[in-house]
């Protein structure tokens, strides 16, 4: 299942939450931001205390600006408090700048960001603790960042759309019960277990296996009507959800079908053309449901 993390800071330390919230969600962690996350019109308040109770770590970004800023505060007492009543959720401090650590935290292990020169060995250490395969390859700006948007940009030219939620990085949904994946993509389960969603763009298929979610396929309607002896790219279409090519590995091709594994080796992502004149489609599965 997709590890989720709370990322609790102050506004002044956003760069900083910018680039760690990436480089997570790049090793499937499901990171919850402020911005990414609110909408015109969300009560605050409810939203955090949501983002909260649904995360598996509450991580507070510790500086001198976070330790005087009442809605850190805030949110650190809501976590703390699930913690001591025994809910699964685990506070986890990351300082970045030298300051007493607030609260309840002091004596707790923290992960420690002071030094950015050693950026990467933090970060290694940080998802290590949290019990997830290190990809060096997400941390490599020039590879990663330009294979990104290389991707991005052929989506782009190809005159696909870049999708936001709930199409963004669809793989997140995998292993996820039926019931938290429909409050996710607001949508709801047909009679089989199976959620379908869909807009102007793109049809999505979530399949479930059980009570969670085994199989995910997002099929690009711009693409239809398209040939199983038509070569295609995948990278536009990886590209219009957000995934690069650097974070899979290449398996296998032919005329109708490309296959990925992604770097743990769980996740299978196929892009192909099912049917002839279908449309193009992107799909992921996985058999372990703890990934």
């Amino acid at each position: 299942m997709t590890v989720r993390v709370f990322l609790s800071h102050n506004h002044h330390d956003k760069p900083f939450v910018r680039k760690l919230a990436a480089d997570l969600e790049g090793h499937n962690v499901k990171c919850w931001v402020d911005e990414a996350e609110m909408k015109i019109g969300d009560s605050l308040i409810q939203k955090i205390r949501e983002g909260i109770d649904n995360s598996d770590y509450f991580a507070v970004i510790v500086s001198p600006n976070s330790i005087i800023a009442p809605w850190v505060a805030n949110e650190l007492d809501v976590a703390m408090s699930q913690q001591i009543s025994g809910k699964s959720i685990k506070v986890l401090p990351i300082v970045v700048k030298e300051c007493e650590l607030p609260g309840l935290l002091p004596g707790k292990l923290y992960a420690d960001f002071k030094d950015e020169s050693l950026y990467e060995e933090s970060f290694k250490r940080l998802v290590k603790d949290m019990g997830i395969v290190y990809n060096k390859n997400i941390l490599n700006p020039q590879k990663t960042q330009h294979s990104l948007k290389t991707s991005t940009d052929k989506a782009f030219f190809s005159t696909l759309p870049l999708m936001s939620r709930p199409y963004h990085r669809p793989f997140q949904y995998i292993g996820m019960s039926i019931e938290r994946a429909e409050k996710e993509v607001s949508g709801k389960a047909n009679d089989v277990g199976n959620i379908i969603i869909e807009n102007a763009d793109c049809r999505m298929i979530l399949e479930a296996e059980g009570n969670y979610i085994s199989f995910i396929s997002v099929e690009f309607k711009a693409t239809a009507p398209h040939f199983q002896n038509q070569e295609f790219d995948s990278e536009p279409l990886l590209g219009a959800l957000s995934i690069s090519l650097s974070e899979l590995e290449f398996v296998r091709k032919k005329t109708y079908f490309h296959t990925y594994y992604d770097h743990k080796r769980r996740l299978k992502v196929s892009v192909s053309c099912d049917c002839d004149e279908g449309p193009l489609s992107v799909s992921f599965s996985s058999k372990y449901y703890n990934m």
